[in-house]
């Protein structure tokens, strides 16, 4: 069985929030957000993903939504 937070960073934005109409999947749309906010530093960005592996469905959508919304 797919682990369903990873089935929810593989969904568009689009399905994830009522506020978006990005078909980007959530996954990419976080990887863009951190890179731009990190200067462009891949160890930094994968710091900040890493974060969302411990995280249930609900906290990856809450947290993300957080982050994406702010931007």
């Amino acid at each position: 069985m797919a682990d369903e937070k990873f089935e929810t960073l593989d969904l568009p934005m689009s399905e994830v929030f009522s506020w978006s109409e990005d078909k980007t999947p959530l996954r990419d749309a976080l990887w863009n957000h951190y890179m731009d906010t990190s200067n462009k530093n891949t160890s930094e960005t994968l710091k900040h993903l890493k974060a969302y592996e411990s995280m249930s469905s609900d906290e990856v959508k809450l947290e993300a939504e957080k982050v994406l919304q702010e931007a």
